[in-house]
């Protein structure tokens, strides 16, 4: 009787585990979520008020800038180039605070939220000067406001590549959509997490826009602050974790 109670106390404490151990995984899927919305809203902001550029969308900055030698417009062709080299600048920048993955550590490393950290710099950065110029920048300022945006996203996607999860990013959402599409048709399973990116995107774009175009002004405040959401959940809910493991 006593090894059928204590089987079973076994049995309980590794069900509680599990359960713990999917919470904890869970959070990175989450504090993701969290950023892609603030991803969706900041290309809002850049392609409504800073001359039809993204901030995180690469290959359509590509695309804009094989358009504008096309139509022989310089200054389009300007702003798509600074956008992919502060782009790259941020995702350099950020892979070296990050340094590689380790896929047998998973969960949010520290070092994820010094990078992020320097993405919030940015950020605001950005929102100063956006403020400066009534939203609504010009010429040298707007050329600057994108270079500091297209920095920023590249920081957090340097940063996100960190975090051991499965097809997990908030800014390149174009092999999210394919990795999700071909586990449905290949093993008929919805990547539910992908599907949540992807839904993530579209909201941030849309409030972003609803923003510049009825509070110009505070439009950039929402990436800011839900960059800063996501420091503080995840250096809160670290330090728990630390605090129980040596409890």
């Amino acid at each position: 009787m006593l090894n059928s109670v204590t089987t079973g106390d076994h049995r309980d404490a590794g069900r509680a585990r599990a359960r713990a151990a999917e919470r904890v995984a869970m959070l990175p899927v989450a504090l993701a979520t969290v950023l892609t919305v603030a991803t969706g809203a900041m290309d809002a902001i850049s392609f409504l008020r800073l001359g039809e550029v993204f901030t995180s969308i690469m290959t359509g900055n590509l695309v804009q800038l094989g358009l504008s030698v096309g139509r022989h417009d310089g200054q389009l062709a300007a702003r798509a180039a600074f956008a992919v080299v502060a782009f790259v600048a941020g995702v350099v920048a950020s892979s070296t605070i990050v340094g590689p993955a380790h896929p047998e550590q998973p969960g949010w490393p520290a070092r994820v939220n010094i990078a992020l950290t320097c993405e919030l710099g940015a950020l605001v950065g950005f929102l100063v000067g956006w403020a400066a110029t009534d939203g609504r920048p010009e010429g040298l300022a707007r050329t600057l406001l994108i270079a500091v945006a297209a920095l920023a996203m590249g920081v957090q996607s340097g940063a996100v590549r960190a975090i051991n999860a499965p097809r997990l990013s908030t800014t390149y959402l174009t092999g999210t959509l394919i990795g999700a599409l071909a586990t449905l048709i290949t093993a008929g399973r919805v990547e539910w997490h992908s599907v949540t990116l992807l839904a993530a995107v579209v909201v941030g774009a849309l409030v972003g826009g609803l923003l510049v175009v009825n509070a110009t002004v505070v439009a950039p405040v929402l990436p800011v602050g839900l960059l800063v959401a996501v420091l503080l959940t995840a250096t809160i809910t670290g330090h728990v974790r630390g605090r129980r493991r040596h409890g």
